[in-house]
C-alpha cells in the first residue's frame, strides 16, 4: 500500500492525466446512457385472438388454435406459449426474451402467421375460419393484439 502512495505522490501528472481520463470516460458512458422516466420491465408480448362465431371449443382449438401454435412455435427469442381455446375464441399468448423490441417481435409473429386469405388445399386451417387480422393495440406498453 505504501509503495502505490509514494509512486502516486512522485509522479503526480500522471495521477491528474489518469483522472481526467476516467472522468472524461465517466461523463461519455453516461451520455450515452439510455434513461427512460418509465422504463417497462416486461418482456415483449405479442398476443394472437382469432375470433370464429359457432364453432365449440374442441374445433377452435384443432383447427385454429394448434396450427398456430405450431406455426409459431419456432419463432427465434421465444420464451413461451400460452393459448386458450374458447367457445369462438382462440387466444394465443407469446412471450419473447429481452433481445427483442415489441415491434420486432410482432413482425416475426407476422412473417409465420398464414395469410388469412389463402387457405390450405389440403386441410382445412385458420385461414379457413377466419377473416381479415385487425391489429390492435392492447396496453400504452405498445403491447400488440392481433384480431383475426
Amino acid at each position: 500500500m505504501n509503495g502505490i502512495v509514494a509512486f502516486s505522490l512522485r509522479h503526480r501528472a500522471l495521477m491528474v492525466l489518469l483522472f481526467v481520463l476516467i472522468l472524461l470516460g465517466g461523463v461519455i458512458a453516461f451520455r450515452e446512457l439510455n434513461i427512460e422516466a418509465y422504463p417497462d420491465p416486461t418482456p415483449p408480448m405479442v398476443d394472437v385472438i382469432t375470433q370464429s362465431p359457432g364453432l365449440s371449443a374442441e374445433e377452435i382449438e384443432r383447427y385454429i388454435t394448434i396450427p398456430i401454435e405450431t406455426q409459431l412455435a419456432a419463432l427465434r427469442n421465444l420464451t413461451s406459449i400460452r393459448t386458450i381455446s374458447l367457445y369462438g375464441l382462440s387466444d394465443v399468448k407469446l412471450q419473447f426474451s429481452f433481445e427483442f423490441t415489441y415491434e420486432q417481435a410482432l413482425q416475426q409473429v407476422l412473417n409465420r402467421l398464414p395469410p388469412a386469405s389463402s387457405p390450405a388445399a389440403e386441410r382445412r386451417s385458420a385461414a379457413d375460419f377466419a377473416g381479415q387480422p385487425d391489429w390492435r393495440n392492447l396496453s400504452l406498453s405498445a403491447r400488440r393484439s392481433a384480431w383475426l
